[in-house]
């Protein structure tokens, strides 16, 4: 009752004001758990949870369903969603893999663990309220848990930078996309600009989705973030995203083509080739009808 009355509160915030509350409660659960000084796996627990949502209103409350998994399901759960991601959006692959290494590379029982208390930290702060609802798009969430989480040993150049909602809609309300045209951000972050554009593109009746999304950072992390929020803030499919420099490598728009061309022309080799395994398990399933109905002495012989 106490996390359906603390959910119910957290509904009436302010997105942003709501967004740093989780991410707080993700920050704070992380570091109880785990002193390793990781950020991929408590970004990646905040991101897994905001790839899903409660879709049927009147079915079983998810957050619930999240609650009373073990450490080993809700690993094998998030495996499961990041699967279904990759096979859904291919081209975001080597974007958000930063994000689901940890998950297939057979994680310690400690490290599951303590993804699973911070999981359930940003469920109690009400993070389905906010990432599985239209509320997703008015906030940054993970941007601002990157923030927090690298705030603790960001330095210099490499500190990450969150941009406040009230600062990235006056730009982009400023000069608002047109439709099939290119946005280009060199220091993307986990993509708040990109998120306000979309957002005052809609206010005036544009679809975002024609549009090419290009960024870059530094950070992989922010990269993989800003691959999770280009779903989540319904940007498309035309997510043309690199980690880079942009300083040293003034190409990178060309780089970033040649890897979503290069991670496109793999995915497709992996489809035909399955489809093939598929093909030649159907024959030999076929086959072996076939010859079991046979008389025995018309069965090809073995070779």
């Amino acid at each position: 009752m106490a996390n359906s009355k603390k959910n119910q509160r957290s509904i009436t915030r302010n997105p942003e004001q709501h967004a740093f509350a989780i991410a707080q409660a993700v920050d704070t659960a992380w570091q109880k758990a785990n002193n390793s000084g990781r950020r991929d796996v408590p970004l990646s627990v905040a991101a897994t949870l905001a790839l899903v949502g409660q879709r049927d209103p009147n079915g079983p409350d998810l957050g619930d369903q999240f609650r009373a998994l073990t450490a080993d399901e809700f690993a094998e759960i998030s495996r499961q969603i990041w699967t279904q991601l990759v096979n859904a959006r291919p081209d975001l692959t080597h974007l958000v893999y930063p994000l689901m290494q940890w998950l297939f590379t057979d994680p310690e029982p400690a490290l599951r663990q303590a993804a699973r208390s911070t999981a359930e930290a940003a469920l109690d702060a009400g993070q389905l309220q906010l990432t599985g609802t239209d509320a997703r798009y008015d906030a940054d969430l993970l941007g601002i848990v990157l923030t927090l989480l690298k705030s603790r040993t960001a330095v210099g150049a490499n500190a990450q930078v969150y941009t406040p909602n009230s600062i990235a809609s006056i730009l982009a309300h400023l000069n608002t996309p047109e439709e099939h045209t290119s946005v280009q951000d060199p220091a993307v972050g986990s993509g708040g600009l990109f998120r306000a554009a979309a957002e005052a593109m809609r206010e005036k009746g544009r679809d975002p989705t024609t549009v090419t999304w290009a960024g870059c950072d530094i950070d992989e992390l922010a990269i993989a973030a800003c691959a999770v929020n280009s779903i989540l803030w319904g940007l498309g499919t035309r997510m043309l995203l690199y980690v880079g420099d942009t300083l040293a490598e003034g190409d990178w728009t060309t780089r970033a083509h040649q890897q979503r061309a290069e991670i496109l022309r793999v995915a497709e080799a992996v489809r035909r080739d399955k489809q093939m395994i598929a093909a030649v398990r159907m024959a030999q399933h076929l086959t072996e009808l076939v010859t079991d109905d046979m008389p025995e002495q018309e069965r090809p012989a073995p070779e």
